[in-house]
This record gives structure tokens, sequence and C-alpha cells, in this order.
């Protein structure tokens, strides 16, 4: 955000207001006010007073890849005849150039400084802000009245700029949190498959990666209260794809440690940057490519943890067990 204030010469505290017109989206601003049109549909409120701050931080998203559309757009904003025949290369190359290293206009407009775009021609470039879903990491029966996330933080080196830090949205802002802070947010039900089996003493088999822990802690955690109640619980196999075991290895001094010593489940971790301490067994799966090179294929299907652990698996298959798989996806 302190970007773009700083490329428009804005101040997080002016204030927008936008509404429909028959004219083509403009944007002027003055030092106190900026005022803006559109004639296209907006997720922006319209015909009231929004503070510049509230728009770029709750409306519209400013990390993702620029489109195509964005880049002619540009183009046709730019004067200098070496600027243009910069952004038709990046038109030509778009897929390596701009989707794969996640190029944003605010890249763009920033690489180009002589290109003259307007605050409101750069709020039209931009998506509308995503709804951002986190799985509950806990189970009813541990509270039916409070729910658990599991969250990874996001903060690596940008693709598109390797000199700066990209912070995802979401997390960066759940993190920044306090005890008593208030947000909004929305309870959506699961997919139909994407539970616990209603017969307790089935097996479950899971696979997870870091925070895709979350899902598989609540399902652990509802037979771990199932279990102490007295029911026949079925056993639980956790294959659990870490970095190593000091650095992302959620819940294993905690709750994994107590769940483990109380026989609800058996984790097989996968550490990537410590693979000596699982079982020389880098990743939970692997798929290989080039099944032609069958040492390459041979040595990547033995660093799997699953296919080092297949009897215990096809055991849990062969007594019925579900099996439950997370994929990480990082948008933010």
């Amino acid at each position: 955000m302190r970007r773009v204030l700083k490329h428009f010469s804005l101040s997080a505290e002016q204030i927008v207001s936008l509404k429909n017109t028959n004219r083509t989206l403009f944007g002027t601003h003055s030092r106190f006010q900026v005022t803006l049109s559109s004639v296209t549909p907006t997720t922006i409120p319209l015909n009231e007073p929004v503070a510049v701050f509230d728009i770029l931080s709750g409306y519209v998203e400013l990390s993702q890849p620029a489109t195509s559309r964005d880049i002619q757009d540009l183009l046709s904003l730019a004067e200098d005849g070496d600027i243009k025949d910069s952004l038709r290369t990046l038109l030509k190359n778009y897929n390596p150039e701009i989707q794969e290293k996640r190029v944003s206009v605010l890249d763009i407009v920033e690489r180009f400084p002589l290109i003259k775009v307007p605050f409101g021609v750069f709020l039209f470039m931009l998506p509308a802000m995503r709804v951002r879903q986190y799985s509950i990491s806990s189970s009813p029966l541990w509270s039916a009245e409070k729910v658990s996330l599991t969250i990874s933080v996001l903060e690596a080196p940008s693709i598109s700029e390797q000199d700066r830090i990209f912070t995802g949205v979401a997390s960066t802002y759940l993190a920044g949190l306090s005890p008593g802070d208030q947000i909004q947010m929305s309870v959506r039900a699961s997919g139909v498959a994407f539970h616990p089996p209603t017969d307790i003493s089935l097996p479950i088999v899971m696979f997870c990666a870091g925070s895709g822990v979350a899902p598989m802690r609540g399902f652990i955690q509802e037979r771990a209260a199932q279990k102490q109640s007295g029911r026949n619980v079925g056993p639980a196999l956790l294959f659990f794809g870490c970095r190593s075991p000091d650095a992302d290895y959620l819940y294993s001094d905690s709750d994994l440690a107590q769940w483990i010593k109380e026989g609800v489940v058996d984790v097989r971790p996968a550490f990537s940057r410590a693979s000596e301490r699982s079982e020389g067994c880098k990743y939970v799966q692997e798929y290989v490519q080039h099944t032609d090179m069958w040492e390459q294929s041979l040595t990547r299907l033995v660093s799997s943890r699953v296919w080092h652990d297949r009897k215990d698996v096809k055991e849990m298959y062969e007594n019925g067990a579900k099996v439950r798989k997370t994929i990480s996806i990082i948008l933010d």
C-alpha cells in the first residue's frame, strides 16, 4: 500500500468519492480529496466518501499478476517509443514475464514511471479483493462455540522483485491481531466427502503439508475426544510434510505429541531439509514426470514417505481405511 501512495502522491487519509457517469473512468486528486468516475461495475462503494486506505486495504488486490488487457491499457497511455516497445515485449512474452513472475500492475507502473496513469485508471485495473478461506483446525467435540485456525504467515522474497519482501494479505493481518480484536468472517460447510467417516471404527489415512494439517488436526482431535469417552476408535495414520522438525512441524510438541501418546494417531513426518530425521524421506509423496529415466524415477520414489511406509498404507486400505488429503495453495 505504501508503494501505491508514494507513486500517486496520495495519503492514506484522502477521500475517494466514486460515482457512475457516462465518461471513461478517470481520477483526479487535490491535496485532500480524490474524485473518481466509473461507467463499469465496481466493488468499491459508490456515491459515498471512502478513504484511500480503506479501498487499498479492503476492496482491491494489489499483488495479483497484471492481465494482458491491463498491459494493453498501459500501452495506450504510454507516449515514449521505447516504453511502448517494452510493453509490447511483455505482451508477447506474457506467461514467462508476467504470469509466472507474478508481475502486478503496480510493478509495471513503477518500472515505467513516465506512463502517466490516473489513479482512477489504476484502481479500475485491479481485481476485487478475494475472500480468503481457511479450514477449521478443531473439532466441535472440543468446543461447540469456538473454532481454531492454523495459518502460515506468508513472508518471502517477491517473485517479481527479489529485493522486496512479499507478505500475505490475510495471513499478515490475522497475525497482527490481539486478543479481543473483532473481525468479520463467515463459516461455510466443507465438501461432503471431506469429513471423518461416520463409522468411527474405520481407519483413516491422512496426507498433508505445513498448515495443510489444519483439518487433519480437527479430525484427530475429534477421535481423541471419542476415544476418551470410551468409544471404539479406529487407527489414524498421518503423513505430514515439513521443512524440518524445528521449523514447521506444527503441534509436534503439543497436541500431536499427546495424541500419539494416547494411541489416537500414528504420525509419519517427511522433512525436506532434514530427511535424516524422517527415515531418509524428503517428501510425503512425489510425482515423477520422466518415468523413462529409471534411475532418477526410482530415487525420487524411494525418497517418498508413502512409498517407504507402503506396507502400513496397504494394510490400512485393506481394512477399509478412508483417505483424506489437503493441498496447500499460496494465494496471498
